[in-house]
Order: C-alpha cells, then sequence, then structure tokens
C-alpha cells in the first residue's frame, strides 16, 4: 500500500468525522452520529482492505514471474556442433587423446552434493566446551533481580558454583557478625580446600583487593593464601566479594587440572564476573537494611524512633480490640540528665542515653518494642502485657538501671529513672494519642514526686 493512498483514506475518514461533528444536533443526534462514524470507518477499511488485497495479488504475480525468468536464465543452454562427416578428406579425424581421471579431491560435484569429509563431521562433531552454563546463570541472575531473601540467594548461588567450575572444590567466606572472623556459607566439591573459619589476612585478595591466582605446581606464581592448606594440588582462584567499597566476603575455587580447551585466564574471568555479581547484591542487601534502619531507627541510641512508636502503638491497639488483649506502656526519664550536662556537658548525656539504649532492650520480652521519645525520654510497649506484667517489668528496669554505673574516661555516670505506667484494657475505648498523653502525666508525676519511681496512670481503667 502507497503513502498517497493511505493519506487519501485518511483524510477522507477525517472528513466524515468532521461532517458528523458540524451537522447540528437538531439534524443528527450525538447516538446516530456515533453510528455514521462507525459505519464510515467500516466502509472505508473495507475499501482500504480490497485495494492492499489487489495490490498484494499483483506483487505475487510480478514476483512469481520475475523468479520464473531469472530460472529460465539459470538453465543450460543446448549447444549445437556441426557434424563432421569421417569420408570427406577434407574434415581428417582427429586422433583421440585419452583423459586422465581427474582425482577425487577436483572432481566436481552436482549441485547440493556434501564432501565426505564434510558429511562425516558433520555426523561426529567435536562439542564446544561450555564456557558459561547459562542455563544454571539465569535463574541466579533471577533471584538478584528479584531481591529475593539472602538465604534463598545463596542457595541458587551454591548450585552455580559447581557446574561454573566442574572438578573443582570451592568455599565462599562471609562476616559472620564482626569483621575480624570469616565464616564457611557455602562449600562444594569432593575434597577440602580450607578451613570453616578462617582470618581475613589469610587471604591475600584481602589485602590486595583482586583476584589472587596460585599455581601450586610452580612456585614463583604462590599468591600468598595460607589458608589454603588442606589440599595444595592443582590452581586456586581467591577473589574478594566487594560492593560499594565494603569487603563483605571471599571466594576461593581450587582445582587440581583445568578442564580441555580452558585457560587459566578464562576461569580467573568466571571467577570475577560471579564474584562481582554477588558482591553487588550484598550490597544492595546492606544498604536495603541499612535505609530501612535509619528510617525507623532512632540515631543515637539505637532504639525505634517516635515516628515508629506511634504507628506500632495503632497498630498494637488495633490488634488488641480484636483479640480483646490488654497493651501496656511505660514511659521512663533518666532523673540524672540535668545534673550530668551542667557538670561532664551534652556528650556525657548522650553517652548514658546510648548505654540505655543497649541495656533495656534486656529487660523486656522479645515482642516488646522500646522506643525514644522526644527528648530523652525513653518508650516501651508492651502488647498482651496487663496491669501486673507492666508494672513488674517497669519496677525491674528501675532497678536494674540504678545500678548501672557507666565509665566516661576518669569519671563515673549515673542515673535513676522516673517511670510512669498505663494500661489499654480489653473492650476500653483507646488511643495512641490518649495512652502517650497519659503515661506521659505519670511520668511527669514520678519526677516531680522525688525521682526513682514508678507511678501508675490513676485515670486507667481497671486499674
Amino acid at each position: 500500500m502507497s503513502v498517497v493512498i493511505f493519506i487519501l483514506w485518511l483524510v477522507a475518514f477525517i472528513g466524515g468525522v468532521l461532517a458528523a461533528y458540524f451537522v447540528p444536533v437538531n439534524v443528527l443526534s450525538m447516538d446516530l452520529k456515533f453510528i455514521f462514524i462507525g459505519a464510515w470507518g467500516s466502509v472505508l477499511g473495507v475499501v482500504l482492505f480490497c485495494i492492499c488485497k489487489k495490490k498484494l495479488a499483483n506483487a505475487e504475480a510480478d514476483f512469481s514471474s520475475a523468479l520464473n525468468s531469472l530460472r529460465q536464465s539459470q538453465s543450460p543452454r543446448t549447444q549445437y556442433l556441426p557434424v563432421v562427416n569421417p569420408g570427406n578428406p577434407e574434415f581428417p579425424p582427429k586422433p583421440v587423446v585419452p583423459r586422465a581421471p581427474e582425482p577425487p579431491s577436483s572432481m566436481g560435484l552436482p549441485p547440493g552434493a556434501v564432501p565426505a569429509k564434510e558429511a562425516l563431521a558433520a555426523l561426529n562433531p567435536k562439542k564446544p566446551p561450555v564456557l558459561f552454563p547459562l542455563e544454571a546463570w539465569a535463574p541466579f541472575c533471577k533471584d538478584i533481580l528479584k531481591n529475593r531473601p539472602f538465604s534463598e540467594v545463596v542457595s541458587s548461588f551454591g548450585n552455580v558454583l559447581p557446574k561454573f567450575f566442574p572438578k573443582s572444590s570451592g568455599i565462599l567466606y562471609m562476616y559472620g557478625g564482626t569483621q575480624t572472623e570469616l565464616h564457611k556459607i557455602v562449600s562444594f566439591g569432593d575434597y577440602t580446600i580450607s578451613d570453616d573459619i578462617i582470618m581475613p589476612a589469610e587471604c591475600a585478595s584481602f589485602n590486595k583487593g583482586e583476584i589472587v591466582v596460585t599455581d601450586f605446581a610452580k612456585p614463583s606464581l604462590s599468591g600468598g593464601c595460607t589458608h589454603l592448606h588442606h589440599h595444595p594440588h592443582g590452581v586456586s582462584f581467591c577473589a574478594p566479594i566487594e560492593g560499594f567499597e565494603e569487603h563483605f566476603g571471599i571466594l576461593s575455587v581450587q582445582t587440581d587440572a583445568l578442564p580441555e580447551g580452558e585457560t587459566v585466564e578464562l576461569w580467573k574471568s568466571k571467577v570475577s564476573v560471579i564474584a562481582a555479581v554477588f558482591g553487588l547484591y550484598v550490597a544492595n542487601q546492606n544498604m536495603s537494611i541499612r535505609f530501612q534502619q535509619h528510617s525507623i531507627r532512632d540515631s543515637l541510641t539505637g532504639l525505634f524512633n517516635k515516628r515508629y512508636m506511634e504507628e506500632s502503638l495503632r497498630r498494637e491497639i488495633a490488634a488488641a480490640r480484636r483479640r480483646k488483649a490488654p497493651i501496656g506502656v511505660i514511659m521512663m526519664y533518666p532523673d540524672a540528665v540535668s545534673s550530668i550536662q551542667k557538670t561532664r556537658g551534652r556528650h556525657a548525656v548522650e553517652q548514658m542515653l546510648w548505654e540505655l539504649g543497649q541495656r533495656i532492650p534486656g529487660f523486656i520480652r522479645y515482642e516488646d518494642i522500646p522506643c525514644r521519645c522526644d527528648g530523652d525520654a525513653i518508650c516501651v510497649i508492651l502488647p498482651g502485657a496487663d496491669f501486673k506484667i507492666t508494672r513488674a517489668r517497669a519496677e525491674k528496669i528501675r532497678y536494674e538501671i540504678s545500678q548501672l554505673q557507666i565509665a566516661y574516661g576518669d569519671a563515673i555516670l549515673a542515673t535513676t529513672l522516673s517511670i510512669g505506667v498505663t494500661v489499654a484494657l480489653p473492650g476500653a475505648e483507646n488511643s495512641a494519642e490518649a495512652l502517650l498523653s497519659r503515661v506521659e502525666e505519670a511520668m511527669n508525676f514520678a519526677v516531680n514526686a522525688g525521682m526513682n519511681r514508678v507511678v501508675i496512670d490513676e485515670t486507667m481503667q481497671g486499674g
């Protein structure tokens, strides 16, 4: 279909639409206008279809004619030669010289024939070595792109390694809570190449920040990885697991002999690709955890922040209303804040608050929610805790903190707590704002009444 025909068809269709648009409504109703436009488009569509079908038929006919002409031009033509009369003396017969048979290699083959050598090679093709097994790599990359949990990605990673490095053994190390020890996360292969726990300095890749190759048959190519002492044979590759300028672990792979057709540089490249992809995934996971913690955690104490406290209290109130369960709330204030700030400065107060943030979670239940409120107050939400449990927990926190002594330079920091307690009882109409207001009022009463005490909210229903 030419551009001109399409433009003419488009102009005709738009013209019909404009014509329907400008016709007054009293002459042609809105429903009839839509019916007209649909019918007009259908008619033009049928016309366009017929034109296209006709042009397609013409094109097929032209193509068939051209193809037939091409075949006729390539067909061999008969060449007529004059017949020589053997009895005519003017045309003596030429002696027949026998032609030597051409060697098989130079003999011509009919069209479409394949030489025997090529046919045999096609029957027994040599499969090239699989250098990059995509059937194993694709699921692993899919898990990473979908940001699957760390345990699932590590499991997929363990399945990928043996397929990338056949007839080899390896081990993946990651930090186990501290930056001083590397713990085995995944291992594969028929033999052990290293210990389950190593120090980072035992692997040369940690200090160099790059892949280290060790050829145990050539002392001159020793990489300096002292942790590879269980099976000192063949070639080993150690790569750091890094991302965003952070070190997360080490990947070690060792083989007695490289597979046929593969080289040290090829294995080094494969180790580099796998370690880099896994390192970026770990770095992304680490950054996500930090971002989540920063969005809900107080930067000084490590406790949950005020926004998270309010959201959690609303959520727990709704859940308690469904389960008909109570909720305990404790709010505490360090009594020594004012005196420490006057004598030691704000930094000493922050040191004390940090210590409280580390200690208080150890005095409450796992399901309780410790938070930092405005200023220097700390609040604890106790889902499912009744009056007895809440008060006992508050007294325990008060006693434990009163025994705490915090080293600060050549001085000792100590404080007591003024604590307010309230409980949202089942069936009572409670809101997060009302509970926080009541418990804060009880805490302030404890401060004004002499400090170092637990005060129960007097307006608490059933208290």
